[in-house]
């Protein structure tokens, strides 16, 4: 079998969302580091975009988190991360692409937007988007997890901003809502914080604060 090398840094959530896939479905690879503030030459000859996560695969290079993740799913099929059955399997990549198109880019605009006259409206969206994931979490099948009693894909897209929100708070002024207001995402984050793969790969909030200072200084 290929040997598999992970490219990735511990402070980017869509690095973070590989590290949790290959902890779950136990496949043997080599983490390999890269300083975002300082990217080596030879990380920039093999990344399309100069961006991590990048896994390499005997000589095919595999970018962006979610593919990664499927190639991984399609690779390594015997820990499944997404359902056999089809319909199931369709729904799971609509939550996967919420977290992508819509809950994520509040995140990131609000990390990234230099202008504090706009970070109002962004935090305004970003709790709605909280709201929704909420929402649609307490309409789930039984279980613990996004998909029922088995953690999916769905759970390792959306974990890593939520281990990552209290930088918010810190930089940006806002508060993750408490379980009052998000009972069902807080009962998540909670199981989340309790498997193996996040307590393996976890950073504490001052690590994230002291490196996010690069991004939003």
């Amino acid at each position: 079998m290929d040997k598999v090398f992970f490219y990735g840094a511990d402070v980017c959530p869509f690095a973070y969302r590989v590290r949790l896939a290959l902890s779950e479905k136990k496949i043997n690879h080599e983490y390999v580091p890269v300083d975002l503030e300082n990217k080596p030459d030879w990380f920039m000859e093999i990344s399309p975009e100069g961006d991590v996560p990048i896994l390499k695969y005997g000589d095919e290079i595999v970018w962006e988190s979610n593919i990664i993740n499927e190639f991984l799913e399609d690779a390594f099929p015997d820990i499944p991360l997404l359902p056999l059955n089809p319909v199931e399997r369709s729904h799971a990549r609509i939550l996967i692409e919420y977290g992508n198109k819509k809950f994520q880019p509040c995140f990131c605009d609000l990390v990234f937007e230099p202008l504090e006259s706009k970070h109002e409206a962004i935090r305004v969206k970003l709790h709605e988007s909280f709201k929704y994931l909420d929402q649609e979490l307490g309409k789930r099948p039984q279980g613990p997890y996004w998909l029922g009693e088995n953690i999916s894909l769905v759970d390792l897209t959306l974990y890593p901003f939520m281990e990552q929100a209290p930088v918010l708070a810190h930089y940006r002024d806002f508060e993750l809502p408490g379980p009052d207001s998000l009972p069902h995402l807080h009962a998540w984050i909670a199981t989340m914080k309790n498997r193996p793969s996040v307590q393996e790969n976890t950073r504490d909030i001052e690590f994230y604060i002291e490196a996010y200072e690069y991004f939003v200084a």
